[in-house]
């Protein structure tokens, strides 16, 4: 009896989780000024920890954490949940390698600012540049078509209080003023 009180929680639980990802799906395309905070697929730094503050300026990524083959097809997989909800979102993007490749990947083509990189969790500066960055973006961005920001995680959780987790998709509406409120959490299946 136990057994099968489990597994009736079990299905409600995935029924429910399946029915909220497909309301914010259809916000995403039916909804204005909709935003989607992504972190980028797994890298060898997610993996080991090194190289994630690395940064190549020049866009050859020497030195600089990049997508393992796992993360490669995770990113393809989160293109491919766009597509097959008709969704062609603006893109922006961290320029840090991982982030860019996800970001290519997944949709094509994508903007980016160097004010978006990953900072040292101690750097002030850095993290209000990011801040002021990201929300003017956003800002100039909201409209009919959703954005798409890929970045990481711990500016993600700086901008929206969430944590997020590869292949987690966190949903929000931008305000004028470039703010976000959360509406929610899709997972793509990878």
């Amino acid at each position: 009896m136990k057994t099968r009180t489990t597994w009736v929680i079990a299905l409600l639980t995935v029924s429910l989780t399946a029915l909220a990802d497909d309301d914010l799906w259809k916000q995403l395309q039916n909804d204005s000024h909709m935003v989607v905070f992504m972190r980028n697929a797994e890298s060898s730094g997610n993996k080991d920890g090194a190289n994630m503050l690395v940064w190549d300026a020049t866009g050859e990524c020497a030195g600089e954490s990049t997508l393992t083959p796992s993360g490669r097809e995770q990113a393809k997989a989160i293109g491919v949940a766009f597509a097959a909800h008709g969704i062609e979102p603006i893109v922006i993007s961290s320029p840090m390698c991982r982030c860019k490749e996800t970001a290519r990947i997944a949709f094509g083509g994508f903007a980016t600012d160097q004010g978006l990189r990953q900072s040292p969790a101690g750097d002030t500066e850095a993290q209000e540049v990011f801040q002021a960055t990201a929300t003017a973006l956003l800002r100039k961005h909201r409209g009919k078509q959703p954005i798409v920001f890929v970045n990481h995680r711990p500016n993600i959780d700086a901008m929206t209080m969430e944590l997020i987790d590869i292949g987690e998709l966190l949903v929000g509406a931008v305000g004028e003023d470039g703010d976000t409120e959360v509406l929610g959490k899709i997972r793509v299946e990878l």
